[in-house]
């Protein structure tokens, strides 16, 4: 099989991985020039469709994984009209898109979200991911939007993704992890390599309706029990983690966009989460990496820098400072 990939982040470098060792050929369109190892790579804009119809010359498939900085004003300017294009492109060639998707769109159906539940959006960042939904559903195209929580994985970078930024990195590198919400609330994780195996299987299910899929995730740990996890991963003592203060959260959102946005997005670490699993569990029989898995996996590649003490800290010491860094999306 051929595929595209837009965007190559956390999750599309890690498809490229995928669908390369599984011995398809790729190719990646990103803004960058960069290579991406064993793909071809072509720079370009995914709004652009001269672009993306060179880049989908041959393709079975699009995975469309670009993103944009953890903003609703700037998903709104920067998101939607590049899925149109992506979709216009693909309907004309006949051939399906897959999106990676966050439970945002679902509010509080998130404690339980099971693949039948319909957008129920509680934030700015949720209003957007519905209405990407909804444009996904109405498209001719053939579509499948594959749900996951929030993630972690070797591509994974701690400026964009929470549970490694605030909880792993602070325990490797021995400083306080900051738990947001309800740090004993059990909440949803799932493994970027068990999301990109999931987009993978779904190209067959993609329908002009926008197939909706639930990502295999294991179950749902609280924030001090994965800090716990994660000491016990490295052989070190647990620390003590601390909860920022809604009010410390809302102060920074006055400097910060990125802040702002998670203080709307408090009520998904104030409850449980969980993903309930879904056709991609019963029908091809995927099955999610165990969180114990994951974290060994993640403290062997820290291991040595934490153990010598040498690595650098990417967490401040107090949660307040992350308000003058500019972050993308976590998930």
């Amino acid at each position: 099989m051929h595929t595209l990939i837009t965007g190559a982040g956390q999750i599309g470098t890690q498809l490229a991985r995928d669908l390369i060792a599984a011995g398809h050929t790729v190719t990646v369109l990103r803004r960058s020039s960069a290579p991406v190892a064993g793909a071809r790579t072509h720079a370009g804009d995914a709004g652009d469709r001269a672009a993306l119809r060179a880049a989908a010359r041959g393709a079975e498939a699009v995975f469309h994984c670009i993103h944009a900085a953890y903003s609703a004003p700037a998903w709104r300017r920067e998101l939607p009209h590049r899925e149109q294009a992506v979709m216009d492109v693909a309907a004309e060639l006949g051939i399906p898109v897959i999106f990676p998707e966050s439970v945002y769109a679902y509010g509080r159906s998130a404690r339980a979200l099971a693949e039948h539940a319909s957008p129920a959006p509680v934030s700015p960042l949720g209003e957007v991911r519905a209405a990407l939904l909804e444009a996904r559903a109405a498209h001719p195209a053939h579509t499948a939007s594959v749900i996951a929580s929030d993630l972690i994985g070797p591509t994974a970078a701690a400026q964009t993704s929470v549970v490694l930024g605030m909880i792993l990195t602070p325990v490797a590198t021995r400083r306080t992890p900051w738990l947001l919400g309800d740090p004993d609330a059990p909440h949803a994780v799932t493994a970027i390599p068990d999301l990109t195996r999931a987009m993978i299987a779904a190209v067959p299910l993609a329908t002009a309706a926008d197939t909706r899929l639930n990502a295999p995730t294991p179950p749902a740990r609280s924030q001090r029990d994965m800090a716990r996890d994660a000491a016990a991963a490295l052989g070190l003592p647990m620390p003590r983690a601390r909860r920022i203060p809604h009010a410390a959260i809302a102060l920074a959102g006055a400097a910060s966009p990125m802040m702002r946005e998670m203080a709307h997005q408090r009520y998904l670490w104030e409850a449980p989460s969980e993903l309930v699993p879904g056709r991609l569990t019963t029908e091809p029989g995927l099955t999610a990496t165990p969180w114990e898995q994951t974290v060994a996996e993640w403290a062997a590649s820290v291991g040595g820098a934490s153990a010598g003490g040498s690595a650098r800290p990417t967490t401040p010491r107090r949660p307040g400072l992350r308000a003058r860094r500019r972050r993308t999306a976590p998930a």
